[in-house]
């Protein structure tokens, strides 16, 4: 990412690299949505690129953004995340449906099988596949969004409050996951506000204050004296 420029954000470039966790900390306001938000084409950018293994991407929507392999279970998986009035099945393939049609129609059977697929490798508690996603807890839900990305095959994954309203055991869970993602070399930019988190995640932290990178910290400096230092501005 080089250079990026929106109103709320002011000239950030910096990389992340395969099989990583890089972690943006920051102030509640200090734009570290506002960042994944135009990494994704959700909010048009005023300057900057997004680059990919070496290419300059075309990214103004989020459509460009998934089409290059890039994924956001943003923070609000309730409103922006998820479709809560329908199926887990539905929720999982509706962003790659392509991949299910012959001729221009749409195989069930295959959506099927593939999402069966997905949700069984991430563990998602449900009785059926038609379960709908408002009637799951809230880490399961989480599951399903993952399982979506997962299915498209993205090679970045943004994870904005990625263990928001969700149980202690759940989160354990979402973390083992993480990691296993980061292990088969997708790369994870992930936005916290738990301090225990974002340190014990991250392999390295990008300090956000008023959108800005204030501080690059690698874990022999981890700290939350030192992420609250940087993050206030002293």
């Amino acid at each position: 990412m080089s250079h990026l420029r929106s109103p709320r954000v002011d000239d950030v470039s910096f990389s992340v690299n395969k099989g990583e966790i890089l972690g943006l900390a920051g102030l509640v306001g200090a734009g570290r949505t506002e960042i994944a938000r135009l990494i994704f084409g959700a909010d048009p950018m005023s300057d900057g690129n997004v680059w990919l293994d070496g290419e300059k991407l075309s990214v103004k929507t989020p459509h460009d953004a998934i089409k290059a392999g890039i994924g956001l279970l943003p923070e609000d998986r309730k409103t922006q995340g998820a479709l809560l009035t329908m199926s887990i099945s539905d929720n999982v393939s509706y962003s790659c449906l392509s991949r299910f049609a012959e001729k221009g129609i749409i195989q069930p059977d295959k959506e099927r099988v593939s999402t069966a697929e997905f949700i069984e490798m991430l563990n998602v508690k449900t009785p059926s596949i038609d379960q709908l996603v408002g009637n799951l807890s809230g880490g399961n839900q989480q599951k399903v969004v993952l399982a979506k990305w997962l299915l498209n095959d993205c090679s970045v994954l943004i994870f904005d409050e990625p263990t928001r309203g969700i149980d202690v055991g759940a989160k354990s869970e979402i973390y083992d996951l993480m990691r296993q993602i980061t292990e088969k070399g997708v790369s994870i930019i992930m936005i916290s506000s738990e301090m225990p988190e974002l340190l014990g995640m991250s392999d390295r932290v990008l300090v956000i204050n008023e959108g800005k990178i204030a501080k690059e910290l690698h874990p022999a400096e981890y700290s939350q004296e030192t992420v609250l230092k940087y993050a206030s501005g002293f």
